[in-house]
């Protein structure tokens, strides 16, 4: 394993991973939170970079027990994910604050809208006609999780029966359950998806929330490649021959965008994810920006290679006012490192590091070398550092 060598204050880790080829190669992830500061009278946000990082996740958090509640934050050791997760956690609010039976929450994410009823308490009863949904109680706030979509595990006859999209949901019921159950009165889902409206009692939905999915739920899992006896029996634990590296990404896959380039940002709206006595419009809009993040490959033959370290995941959390940030970049093994190092350029230093590296670089009889990432070294990409 090479050396890592951070120079920057953000908490890093170089790692080796296999892709399900079983091609070795090492992967550099690095973590950035800021602090969402929030301006009440228009919701204007910036980001600031918080006086303390928070760590890599390392492993998966939970909002309670890992199998029955939802996950908060995905482990950040990861080898690979094709495209940009954006996850938004935090908690809906009622227009005004004031407890009405259901309201609309919605997240922006470039030009791509998200949106999800809140409803208050309400149940499934059961009738002549059928099991039907009864009118929502009043709320003012709700934590926007999975637990509150429909979905849910029953045991029945000691078996499982598990909604195939949301495992740790509440609301839903299988026939095998009805069949058993001898009241008139079932709890209700109390966030329901614009695109997937709840129809009956015992329909399995596309989990409704903007936070992230589980990696066993449907439209995740199928990724996951075939883990049968064969590769139980042949592989175990190299991943199937069909895994997809898509698994990886685990927000919702309507919060999955191309990977953002070099010196641009990522541009959110929320609405109703704070309450109107803090923002009274209840609306937050900000961008997140792509920093010069990169890394100064060494390798064992004396040769420096510089690569940018790509935006991988971005977690909002309204609750806490943070945006965490992942960068990620993948060296294959072929290229025998001997030493990575980790190196930041702000914002407002970019073009006096352009200027100093263009007179310094090519001059030999200057023994100091001044590393760029490839989205400084072209002339474009100056021009992008100045529309920041």
């Amino acid at each position: 394993m090479a050396e890592l060598i951070n120079h920057t204050a953000f908490p890093a880790l170089l790692y080796d991973a296999l892709d399900q080829h079983d091609a070795g190669f090492s992967v550099l992830a690095a973590h950035l939170s800021y602090d969402l500061l929030i301006r009440p009278e228009d919701g204007a946000a910036t980001l600031r970079f918080s006086a303390e990082q928070t760590p890599l996740c390392m492993a998966d958090e939970h909002y309670g027990e890992p199998d029955r509640t939802s996950t908060r934050l995905e482990s950040d050791i990861v080898p690979f994910k094709p495209r940009l997760d954006v996850v938004v956690n935090g908690t809906a609010y009622a227009p005004g604050d004031r407890p009405v039976p259901a309201f609309g929450a919605a997240i922006r994410i470039y030009d791509r809208t998200r949106s999800v009823l809140v409803c208050g308490a309400r149940s499934w009863k059961h009738g002549v006609t059928g099991w039907s949904l009864t009118d929502s109680l009043p709320l003012a706030a709700l934590p926007l999780r999975y637990e509150y979509a429909s979905g849910g595990l029953h045991r029945i006859e000691e078996r499982d029966y598990a909604a195939s999209t949301n495992i740790v949901g509440m609301g839903w019921y299988p026939a095998e359950f009805l069949r058993q159950f001898r009241g008139n009165q079932l709890p209700a889902p109390q966030i329901e998806s614009y695109e997937h409206r709840l129809r009956g009692i015992s329909d399995e939905l596309p989990a409704a929330g903007f936070g992230f999915t589980g990696r066993g739920w449907r439209g995740r899992i199928e990724l996951a490649g075939t883990a049968d006896a064969a590769w139980q029996a042949e592989r175990h634990p190299l991943l199937p021959r069909d895994f997809r590296m898509d698994f990886w990404n685990g927000a919702p896959s309507a919060q999955q965008f191309e990977h953002p380039k070099p010196l641009t940002s990522v541009p959110i709206a929320l609405q109703n994810l704070v309450p109107a006595r803090e923002v009274p419009e209840q609306g937050v809009y900000f961008e997140v920006p792509v920093e010069s993040v990169f890394a100064l490959v060494g390798l064992e033959r004396g040769i420096g290679l510089t690569r940018d370290l790509t935006l991988d995941t971005i977690v909002v959390d309204m609750d806490a006012r943070k945006v965490y940030c992942t960068y990620r970049l993948a060296l294959a093994e072929e290229l025998d490192i001997a030493e990575v190092q980790l190196r930041y350029i702000a914002a407002d230093e970019r073009e006096a590091q352009r200027a100093k590296a263009a007179r310094m670089n090519p001059d030999p009889s200057v023994r100091e070398f001044v590393p760029l990432p490839p989205s400084l070294m072209t002339k474009s990409a100056g021009h992008a550092a100045h529309g920041q």
